[in-house]
């Protein structure tokens, strides 16, 4: 069971890392050319409606993971009647949450332009361009959605990623042509919805092939159905933290600062969510390994791999955080000119949100393993009303930086402790002062070495291509000497290191 595991994970994760490097090239490449062909609005258009629409799609953030969850168990020991009953129950509640989805969409049209403050591109319909992201994001709900839970339960991550990296490779070329060729605004938006039907054919294809006895029949019991709810409604208020916390930022500034402010904040962003992306396929594809190793193994067993893991995690998340650091300007300037660059108060804080963010990733594979959501259902109200509240409040006088500060705030002094006391309370349970005092000692490794770094860097004169590819090789080297020297001699290194070349014999 622990080789299927491994092998899984490694798979997983080598599909999941090029489906991301194709996902993460291909709108870079796009929105530099909306950008420098069409103009930064339209980027800012771009942004605003997906986060519009992932504030819409908190009917959906519990199910999807609570499902998956909840077949870990049942996959482990054959039991093909339940896994039947929980498929029949997603795809009725897909389809409940589709058709809830699109009433509210279609309610908000009115109020769409209220979101935007100064100039929209001319010849542009704001409720049209949202019906066509609307439309993306509940075809799903109707179109085999629920399909991909099987794929994801039975640890087979890797034929998602390489779907996506297909339906993925027409859209970016065919909303190249539309920039390009045909620069059309509302043609480039129509490939959205059409590639996701696109995908979601593949994946049912797929899924009717690989599992054909799985079918959407059968009931759960009332106790079953009870905790599935139980379940569902923490993942939910977890999930809203994050859309708070992501979509909130873009809406606020576009309607206090305007879409050249949003377009700004997301180049920035997208870079930082980008390297976040990679780091998520590497806690992502173990998800299910761990959710089956804790259905089967010791808690003393899912401690120690817990501890591993998180000293593997925070070396490759501090060595990210440093490369954002010492990188950051001189790619934007690059990249789109010096009228997007932001001040290095901007970066600085960037840095210290992604690492804050970081910090917790680990754990909250393992609240995601086990399935501590209910318990965790009050942090995440907390923290996302304090957030919203505080971006609001501060976003008039310091702009930018106030919603920087305010996240970074509510998810170093909110998200990370409580949500880590509830998993050492509820399912290690021992005390989580120890795991308090890692990240502190962690976080002063990470600092320490980026300060090294950081004044290295600035010792290089020059400017453009040939300072980042300096710039890069001290990243590259620096960091992870530094990191080595101070993690070599602890037991999680040597645990990481002999799983790191077993994963890489295969």
């Amino acid at each position: 069971m622990t080789e299927s595991r491994a092998k899984h994970a490694f798979s997983n994760m080598l599909w999941g890392i090029i489906n991301k490097i194709i996902s993460i090239v291909g709108p870079f490449l796009i929105r530099s050319l909306m950008i420098k062909k069409m103009g930064g609005d339209y980027a800012g258009l771009s942004s605003l409606f997906t986060s519009i629409l992932q504030v819409l799609n908190l009917a959906e953030l519990g199910i999807s993971s609570a499902i998956v969850f909840s077949m870990y168990e049942p996959i482990a020991y054959d039991d093909n009647d339940k896994i039947c009953a929980l498929y029949n129950f997603y795809k009725k509640a897909y389809w409940i949450i589709g058709t809830i989805i699109l009433t509210i969409g279609i309610i908000l049209i009115p109020f769409v332009p209220k979101f935007v403050t100064g100039n929209i591109p001319n010849g542009i319909n704001l409720s049209i361009l949202y019906l066509i992201y609307l439309v993306n994001t509940v075809i799903s709900y109707f179109m085999f959605g629920y399909k991909e839970s099987l794929l994801t339960a039975y640890q087979h991550s890797d034929i998602v990623s390489n779907i996506l990296t297909v339906s993925n490779i027409l859209l970016y070329v065919m909303q190249t042509f539309f920039i390009l060729v045909i620069p059309d605004y509302y043609l480039y938006s129509i490939m959205l919805p059409l590639s996701t039907v696109l995908a979601n054919i593949l994946k049912s294809i797929v899924v009717d092939k690989l599992y054909p006895t799985i079918k959407c029949v059968g009931k759960l019991s009332k106790s079953e159905r009870e905790e599935l709810y139980k379940k569902i409604i923490g993942l939910m208020l977890y999930k809203i933290s994050q859309v708070f916390r992501n979509s909130f930022d873009s809406i606020i500034l576009s309607m206090f600062l305007g879409l050249l402010a949003v377009t700004k904040y997301q180049n920035y962003y997208y870079i930082m969510n980008a390297l976040a992306a990679v780091l998520a396929i590497l806690s992502n594809s173990i998800v299910a390994g761990i959710g089956n190793s804790i259905a089967t193994e010791t808690v003393n067993k899912n401690r120690c791999d817990f501890n591993t893991f998180y000293i593997l995690y925070n070396w490759l998340s501090g060595w990210c955080t440093i490369c954002l650091l010492c990188l950051y300007q001189d790619f934007i300037k690059l990249w789109l000119g010096e009228k997007y660059v932001l001040s290095n108060t901007i970066v600085y804080l960037c840095c210290i949100y992604f690492y804050s963010m970081r910090v917790g990733d680990i754990a909250a594979v393992y609240r995601q393993a086990v399935g501590l959501w209910w318990e965790d259902k009050l942090r995440p109200i907390i923290e996302s009303v304090t957030n919203l509240v505080m971006n609001i409040l501060v976003v008039k006088y310091f702009g930018m930086a106030g919603v920087l500060v305010s996240t970074i705030i509510t998810v170093i002094f909110i998200n990370i402790p409580w949500a880590s006391y509830i998993l050492f309370k509820v399912y290690f349970k021992t005390s989580v002062m120890e795991y308090y005092i890692n990240i502190i000692w962690n976080t002063f490794v990470v600092l320490f070495v980026a300060i090294i770094t950081t004044l290295i860097c600035n010792f290089i004169s020059y400017e453009g291509t040939l300072a980042i590819m300096l710039k890069m090789i001290i990243c590259l080297v620096v960091p992870n000497v530094l990191f080595f020297s101070c993690y070599v001699k602890s037991p999680e290194f040597e645990t990481g290191k002999k799983l790191i070349i077993k994963m890489l014999k295969r």
